[in-house]
């Protein structure tokens, strides 16, 4: 059993899907069936049920996940531990964001945090705020850069960084241009 063939399950667990998971993992959708193949096959048993397309965690997945996962977030742990011994930061940050603040927000924070920490290499993903926020709970990315969520997510630390304004716009020459309030 190894971290790759347990971080592909997570991800097929939490995506029910093994195209899902491969898209995320930058797999190829037979890589992911064979790593979960090859689990399945060392543990002697099933891990899901392929009900036609659809894929549901057997007993035996069900028990697996959380102490996968907490195997996978103590590898992380260990990671990060390990990387703050050395002066020099280096790795991975993965972290996701919406498409108008990774567009219109974040270069000029990003250009600035390479520029300190070159040797850091960043997985940046784009995806909705709440997609983000449940992937940052889940352990598969670090961080997430975000509107705020409709849902709170107690385990994760929110900090404001700005707030952005929002407007409503319209034709001059539609007839809701000539009310005040816009409504």
């Amino acid at each position: 059993m190894d971290f790759t063939s347990l971080r592909v399950f997570t991800q097929v667990a939490h995506s029910a899907s093994f195209s899902a998971a491969a898209e995320r993992l930058f797999l190829t959708q037979p890589a992911v069936s064979k790593r979960i193949a090859g689990l399945e096959a060392e543990l002697s048993t099933p891990l899901f049920d392929r009900i036609g397309r659809q894929i549901l965690l057997t007993e035996a997945g069900r028990r697996l996940l959380p102490r996968a996962e907490q195997v996978l977030e103590e590898l992380a742990d260990i990671r990060r531990e390990l990387s703050h011994l050395s002066e020099q930061t280096s790795g991975t940050l993965s972290m996701a964001t919406s498409h108008h603040i990774g567009l219109h927000r974040m270069p000029p924070i990003l250009r600035r945090y390479v520029d300190r920490y070159p040797d850091v290499k960043l997985d940046i993903r784009f995806m909705e705020s709440e997609k983000a926020c449940q992937a940052v709970a889940h352990g598969e990315l670090e961080m997430g850069v975000v509107t705020l969520p409709l849902a709170p997510f107690p385990q994760l630390k929110q900090i404001l960084l700005w707030n952005d304004p929002l407007s409503f716009v319209a034709s001059k020459d539609h007839n809701l241009s000539s009310k005040p309030t816009g409504t």
